[in-house]
């Protein structure tokens, strides 16, 4: 059984924990924005190079056959 101590810093600890989680949210909804921008610029950046590589391999550049 707990003494009074160990359950005022459990109650503490959870009361930190909370506010940590809460802080974090906070954060994570003001930055959503940017997040999504990176990721959508990202997507773009990923989707022109593999456009580049089936065009380069429909072409016929990156064939292992000698010409």
């Amino acid at each position: 059984m707990k003494n009074i101590q160990g359950v005022n810093d459990s109650i503490a600890a959870a009361g930190a924990s909370t506010s940590v989680v809460t802080a974090i949210a906070a954060r994570a909804i003001e930055l959503q924005p940017i997040i999504s921008a990176t990721s959508g610029v990202i997507a773009i950046i990923t989707g022109l190079f593999a456009i580049m590589y089936y065009i380069k391999k429909l072409n016929g550049k990156d064939s292992k056959q000698p010409n």
